[in-house]
């Protein structure tokens, strides 16, 4: 009896065990897979100049695996990047103070704290004029000539010169109430079109759904749900053209070029149309071409060609996300290349 309940006691923790095991192999994956997305993402980001997005899909990477060489790099100019904006703002802000144009001077030092928040003494420079007597004067009268505006009906107006008010003292509470007040009366007359363009979109019907949110932004520039609705919309657009061109790569034989527009639509829209079955057909077609491409950027390395090792690399990493030497050799490639760009 005792022999058959350590047997049931050890089938039990074995099976644990490789649960256990399953499991945590399962989350590894998930994460790697999240961790190479949002480091290729950061890396397109970045030659887009969308530094801001692209730090955040660096420090995703980085909050995943510390150790990862190439999004510490990238994380590193990103950043430099950033700063560099955020010293042309400063410096714009600095000129307008120095000619006594307050106003303009905060708005650029606020551009510069969204860049970056410890830039200089940039969170200084925004607090002393929002703590001078000419903020106060300044606030006094937009929220004046909200009140005013609100009264009237003009609720367009209304809410701008609540905006200018709020550039001055963000934390009013009296401006809070307002600009909800207002916000309800824009909100009541966007509603009417907002819901059509909702009911528009749900058929596919994009065009009068874009009428619809142009007639809702018209009435109230400020209505998210319409902003959100188009963005939806340019997104869908987006979709459909980048599956249409991925089906003319394949059908081309530009295999890469169908791979990568398949793989965006994937990521933006799991399950959408007949993509898992191209993502399948054309990975086994490329698996291949692997050592071709490896081998390709490693002689371009030892020529210091390093783009062209770069792009040859990203071909083997885009088939297989989980080859080691690519990635390494990538790594380095990425890191003598921006080495090479400052020297120029």
């Amino acid at each position: 009896m005792g022999n058959v309940l350590l047997n049931k006691i050890y089938s039990f923790l074995l099976l644990f065990t490789l649960l256990m095991n399953v499991g945590c192999a399962t989350i590894y994956q998930q994460q790697k897979k999240k961790m190479n997305e949002n480091y290729y993402e950061g890396i397109q980001l970045y030659k887009k100049g969308n530094y801001a997005q692209a730090k955040e899909r660096f420090e995703t990477v980085l909050s995943i695996d510390p150790e990862h060489t190439g999004a510490r790099q990238y994380l590193i100019i990103t950043t430099e990047a950033l700063q560099r904006r955020a010293q042309k703002y400063y410096d714009a802000g600095m000129n307008y103070k120095r000619k006594g144009d307050l106003e303009n001077a905060l708005l650029q030092f606020l551009e510069a704290e969204k860049r970056d928040p410890g830039y200089k003494d940039v969170k200084t420079q925004i607090a002393n004029i929002r703590n001078s007597n000419y903020a106060q004067k300044k606030y006094d009268n937009y929220f004046t000539t909200a009140k005013k505006q609100f009264d009237k009906k003009e609720y367009i107006a209304a809410y701008k010169s609540a905006n200018k008010a709020e550039l001055y003292n963000p934390d009013s509470l009296e401006l809070a109430t307002l600009k909800t007040r207002i916000n309800n009366q824009l909100d009541n007359a966007s509603y009417p079109y907002t819901s059509k363009a909702e009911e528009a979109r749900k058929k596919n019907k994009f065009e009068a759904a874009k009428t619809y949110c142009n007639k809702a932004l018209k009435v109230n520039p400020w209505d998210e749900k319409a902003r959100n609705i188009l963005k939806d919309i340019n997104r869908m657009e987006n979709l459909n053209e980048m599956y249409a061109n991925g089906e003319k790569a394949y059908s081309k034989g530009d295999l890469i070029a169908a791979y990568r527009l398949f793989k965006r639509v994937d990521n933006e829209e799991p399950g959408y149309r007949n993509t898992s079955n191209y993502l399948s057909t054309i990975k086994s077609k490329l698996e291949g071409n692997i050592n071709t491409y490896y081998n390709n950027g490693v002689t371009y390395y030892e020529q210091d060609n390093f783009e062209a090792a770069i792009a040859e690399w990203d071909k083997v990493l885009l088939i297989d996300p989980d080859h080691q030497k690519a990635r390494e050799y990538r790594e380095r490639a990425v890191a003598k290349l921006e080495l090479q760009k400052t020297l120029r």
